[in-house]
């Protein structure tokens, strides 16, 4: 007969065991889909993956000048932070960078050099433009623009980021 108690209370601890993965597990991935809805980007540096809210994003204002597909400098007020921030910020010093992929959620994607990124003031994350914020895919999402200054191809302004892959 306590073979049998012992058995039940064994289920028992299991089936406490297997509703707490689940109900962590249903949670965990709740606060991901909550973070791809206010939007994300992924920075993948050295292999390292870190998932960056977009509203860690939005450090400061900027301003500059980009040329549009006709060849037309714009001027724009920006919010955001400079690449060159991100990484310091985990601790990859950006004098080693050879290069940078940005994708966006349309897969289209964009290279930047290494010279870029290490220069200060040239590749930026903006989260808003004139005061507006940059919208996403969905209507409630925010959404991520990568910003060159200098740049004369505005083909490589990559709006909706979704990920950076750092060389």
């Amino acid at each position: 007969m306590t073979v049998k108690k012992y058995g039940w209370i064994m289920l028992a601890v299991l089936l406490v065991l297997i509703a707490t993965v689940l109900i962590v597990g249903f949670q965990v991935r709740n606060q991901q889909l909550e973070l791809e809805k206010a939007g994300s980007v992924r920075l993948i540096v050295q292999g390292q993956e870190f998932v960056i809210p977009v509203s860690q994003l939005d450090r400061g204002e900027f301003f500059g000048e980009t040329v549009s597909g006709k060849g037309e400098a714009i001027s724009n007020s920006y919010r955001g932070v400079e690449v060159r921030t991100l990484l310091q910020e985990r601790e990859y010093n950006p004098d080693r960078v050879t290069g940078m992929t940005a994708t966006a959620a349309d897969q289209y994607s964009a290279e930047y050099s290494g010279d870029e990124i290490r220069e200060a003031g040239r590749v930026y994350l903006a989260v808003a433009m004139n005061d507006q914020k940059i919208e996403g895919m969905e209507p409630d999402q925010s959404g991520v623009m990568v910003i060159v200054f200098g740049d004369s191809n505005s083909k490589r302004i990559i709006r909706n980021l979704v990920k950076l892959e750092i060389r």
